[in-house]
Parts: C-alpha cells; sequence; structure tokens
C-alpha cells in the first residue's frame, strides 16, 4: 500500500534527522534503509518518491557527519 511506503521512508527520514549523529553508524551499515530508500526513488507515485528524496537528503547529511 502506497500510504504505508510513504508513512514508513518518512519515520526513517525523521529518525535520521532526529537522532542525528546517534543514527549515523546504522544508516551508514544498513543495506535495508539505502535499497528501501532506493525504491522509494524511484517509485511511480510522486509522494513517495517526494518523501524519498527528502530521507536521502536527511541520511546523507547525517551520515556524512
Amino acid at each position: 500500500d502506497d500510504m504505508v511506503t510513504k508513512a514508513a521512508v518518512g519515520v526513517l527520514g525523521d529518525l535520521a534527522d532526529t537522532l542525528n549523529a546517534n543514527a549515523a553508524p546504522l544508516l551508514r551499515q544498513s543495506m535495508f534503509c539505502k535499497d528501501f530508500v532506493d525504491e522509494c526513488l524511484s517509485s511511480d507515485d510522486h509522494l513517495i518518491k517526494e518523501t524519498a528524496e527528502w530521507v536521502h537528503m536527511t541520511v546523507s547529511r547525517v551520515v556524512s557527519g
């Protein structure tokens, strides 16, 4: 379901944004997170893709320190 996917990727971004450096090691090591965001980035649903773009930028900022 697209609503669940959008919510799930949004929660991932919220966690990265809230936990910031504390989440960095997990985000660097988790292939699931990367694969999930990548899958959402290629979604046909505009809202999922838009949310995934924000998550991608947020996670990139967090893991780069």
